[in-house]
């Protein structure tokens, strides 16, 4: 196992959290008009939230990973930090791979990522065409009765984000089936609940924000439009990963990705891993290094299948797990963690197997 560590301090901020009901009215522009290019001059995207309420104003043109309601428990906003920070590395691993390994020619893509930016509403309140006008006019705006109908719908083209405004009850059964599925496990998901005391369940059953009560038509685009921006980039990352998967699978076939390919990918996501402060895990599975012996040119190519059969069920999407020419199956991991995890999968699936 080969670890490159970072050349930079862990100085970047996990997250930037700004309480917007800390400032008065007649701060804010000029607050904001501060905090942004700080913001943008960090040396890497840092998730970064605007806890707000429904009456409050909003900068024009505010882009957010997400502006949720001030209200958020503690415990559920550090998740969503966790999610949106994987999100991200998510991301710029999809950006890699595609400037690095390059598209499959006429490659199709899941239905669940196939369509144009559309926003799913869920639920009988009757203001459908409230949330039609608060999207942009590019946005298409599908109503689904209940939570079997969104799933349906969901399984059939892409969503960037849905809105569950139903009674408490439903809400929160609709929530469930909508996150009981994997593939949409990471979709911006907003609810809309009347009392206050609601709110903290909602979030703890899987909503991304929780718009309570009325909200301003201005303070309800910014909100959509942060989901609906998070979600589409999602979508896009979720796509290029999925397209990057076969082609790295296709690779087997004529012996492995090649080794200058893999080692300018590997100094590329270290340099930008480094940016953040994280270190790059690399994991040679080399039978001998599982205390295999090889006997045969083909017991070898079985036996290299197995190893990356484990590591690719293991590993995450965007971890890195592929054959390359002269050094064999590779995994490439984002954190120590994983490679601990791995390490402990396959020795416990090879004791158990006859190779």
């Amino acid at each position: 196992m080969f670890e490159r560590r970072s050349r930079l301090p862990t100085a970047l901020p996990a997250a930037v959290v700004v309480d917007i009901t800390c400032l008065e009215d007649s701060q804010r522009d000029a607050f904001f008009d501060w905090l942004l290019p700080q913001v943008r001059g960090l040396v890497c995207e840092v998730p970064f939230y605007v806890l707000t309420g429904s009456d409050d104003l909003l900068p024009d043109n505010l882009q957010a990973t997400a502006i949720i309601d001030r209200i958020v428990p503690d415990e559920v906003l550090l998740m969503l930090i966790c999610i949106h920070q994987r999100a991200l590395l998510r991301s710029e691993e999809a950006q890699l791979r595609r400037r690095i390994f390059g598209r499959i020619p006429g490659f199709g893509t899941a239905p669940h990522h196939s369509g144009s930016s559309s926003l799913l509403v869920v639920g009988l309140s009757g203001r459908f065409l409230e949330w039609q006008d608060a999207s942009e006019q590019k946005v298409e705006v599908v109503g689904a009765f209940d939570g079997n109908m969104a799933v349906e719908f969901m399984s059939k083209r892409a969503f960037d984000a849905v809105v569950i405004d139903a009674p408490f009850d439903d809400a929160v059964f609709y929530m469930q089936q909508i996150r009981r599925d994997s593939r949409f496990a990471g979709l911006p998901v907003l609810a809309v609940c009347e009392r206050e005391e609601d709110l903290v369940l909602l979030f703890r059953n899987g909503a991304s924000d929780v718009l309570v009560g009325e909200n301003r038509k201005e303070t309800l685009v910014l909100r959509l439009y942060a989901a609906i921006r998070f979600g589409k980039r999602r979508r896009l990352a979720d796509r290029v990963l999925a397209e990057s998967h076969v082609w790295l699978r296709q690779q087997v076939t004529v012996g492995g990705l090649g080794v200058v390919e893999y080692t300018n990918y590997l100094e590329a996501c270290s340099n930008a891993l480094a940016e953040r402060g994280l270190d790059l895990w690399e994991m040679r599975l080399q039978p001998e290094n599982f205390g295999i012996e090889v006997s045969s040119s083909d017991e070898l190519e079985e036996i290299n299948a197995t190893l990356l059969s484990i590591a690719d069920a293991t590993s995450r999407d965007e971890d890195l797990v592929c054959l390359v020419k002269e050094l064999g199956p590779v995994a490439v991991l984002k954190n120590e963690e994983g490679t601990a995890r791995l390490q402990k999968r396959i020795n416990s699936i090879l004791s158990h197997t006859v190779l």
